[in-house]
């Protein structure tokens, strides 16, 4: 009997050291078999989809937003007076050289099928369900988005803005009046179709069909320093370069073992038994993306590539770029957005018209803007090596700047408070709640405390030096990255 149990324990120990050594054994995505492919997944048969909320840049809005509901946005005991905004474009068609690439992924459908149909190349385990191929085989490119539509708002990017703008004129009725008058409006937007078109549809909310029609918008100012600051800096422009060199966290994170094992799950799941390029795989991440945000009652072919695994990594090697490229992981970009912060503090504290303050740029002006408030900001900056660690991080270019973002700032007039003016500030419909607030209402003292050394600054002379950034910055973000040690 003794030794009965001598030998089931000593089988109990090389068991226990087996597996440890396999939980120990570095991953080589390269060396795996296609029998050990990934997640089981189908995402034909998943209703919820929750990895669309992951989406980067490229998220739908109506998937990212906050509620309609009016409760969020009332303060009691106090009226609305003023509404400053600034939005990103609506949901658009991609680049020229974005669509060449994916008019090419007809041939690498058909591979696809190859892969499952004659070559039975399919992985043992995390294949796509049959489902899924049925998707798949019914894909194919619309010839009718060519280089000549390059970057054009969609429908849905239009309906986008066309419903934000109702939904902020039913909250706020009384600022966000039904009938355009000049000096209570002031719209401004970049000289591209994608923002024209956003504006237009965004006034069409609010007043009627064809009112852009009968608005003066100030005309296009070379440098735009509002709603472009970076378009006239040479030093975000070298920033840009360095954050996807060979020694950036974005580039480095290609490296590690979990964007390689990603790479190899894509690719077996596909039915391939060689890794693909990371270049083939940012074509299939970007169809699927603007598939999903162009028709979102439809069916994303490619997505069916993804586990949401998958998606949390590629939507952090994206978050790798953004975050260096325009928010905290350079101190430049702390002050790029200076004169939208500026321009901010001066109408809010304005007793005059305009009521209402509208602009429409792009995802890099709504990323430096948040920067520059200190929002989103992680007491931990992204790196290649910390992907598990900020799995949990404030800053997400998907809830920072999908498609139609916006910041809306609302100034209330509380007669019975001892603070008569309070502010709140508002994320894509959500209300952003910093610390120095209370539940996200915000004394107006407090906000003229925390970003008054924006007015105290020339921005044509400050908001673009690089260096430390030791220059424009709130006090918050300055105490923190003191206390980090870490200014960059």
């Amino acid at each position: 009997m003794s030794k009965l149990r001598t030998m089931i324990c000593n089988q109990f120990i090389c068991l226990v050291l087996l597996a440890c050594c396999f939980i120990l054994m570095p991953i080589d995505a390269q060396e795996r078999q296609p029998g050990q492919c990934c997640d089981e997944y189908c995402y034909d048969t998943d209703t919820e989809k929750p990895q669309s909320s992951r989406f980067a840049t490229k998220s739908a809005y109506q998937i990212i937003k906050g509620s309609d509901s009016r409760r969020q946005f009332i303060v009691p005991n106090c009226n609305p007076v003023k509404f400053w905004f600034v939005s990103r474009h609506g949901t658009r068609l991609p680049t020229t050289n974005t669509i060449t690439n994916l008019r090419g992924l007809s041939d690498l459908r058909d591979e696809v099928i190859d892969n499952y149909e004659k070559r039975k190349t399919k992985p043992d385990f995390g294949a796509l369900c049959d489902e899924d191929i049925e998707i798949l085989k019914h894909w194919n490119w619309n010839p009718n988005i060519t280089g000549d539509y390059a970057q054009f708002l969609t429908a849905q990017g239009w309906q986008d803005l066309l419903f934000l703008a109702k939904n902020y004129q039913n909250v706020f009725p009384n600022v966000l009046e039904n009938i355009y008058t000049p000096e209570k409006f002031r719209f401004r937007h970049t000289h591209t179709q994608r923002t024209e078109a956003s504006y237009k549809a965004f006034v069409e909310g609010l007043f009627r069909e064809g009112a852009a029609e009968h608005i003066q918008v100030p005309p296009k100012t070379e440098p735009d320093l509002l709603l472009q600051p970076y378009g006239a800096c040479k030093a975000h422009e070298n920033n840009v370069a360095r954050v996807e060199g060979p020694d950036s966290e974005y580039s480095k994170f290609e490296s590690t073992d979990i964007y390689k094992q990603t790479i190899y799950e894509i690719s077996a799941r596909l039915g391939f038994k060689f890794s693909l390029q990371p270049k083939q795989i940012k074509n299939i991440w970007d169809m699927c993306r603007f598939d999903l945000a162009w028709n979102l009652e439809g069916t994303s072919a490619w997505c069916i590539a993804f586990t949401p695994n998958n998606v949390k990594v590629l939507e952090y090697h994206e978050d790798l770029k953004y975050y260096y490229q325009n928010s905290y992981g350079a101190g430049l970009n702390t002050r790029l957005a200076c004169s939208l912060v500026v321009d901010m503090l001066t109408q809010l504290e304005s007793q005059s018209n305009p009521k209402v303050v509208a602009y429409f740029t792009h995802s890099a002006a709504i990323q430096l803007l948040l920067t520059a408030l200190g929002a989103h900001k992680d007491n931990d900056g992204l790196r290649a090596d910390n992907y598990q660690q900020m799995m949990r991080r404030k800053w997400r270019s998907s809830e920072v700047s999908p498609f139609a973002s916006n910041l809306a700032v609302i100034k209330y007039e509380c007669p019975h408070d001892n603070e008569r003016n309070k502010i709140m500030f508002f994320l894509n419909q959500k209300p952003l709640d910093f610390n120095w607030c209370n539940v996200g209402l915000c004394d107006w003292s407090k906000v003229q405390q925390m970003y008054n050394s924006f007015k105290q600054r020339d921005c044509l002379t400050t908001y673009c030096t690089e260096g430390s950034a030791s220059g424009i910055v709130p006090a918050l973000t300055l105490l923190l990255i003191a206390v980090a040690g870490s200014i960059v």
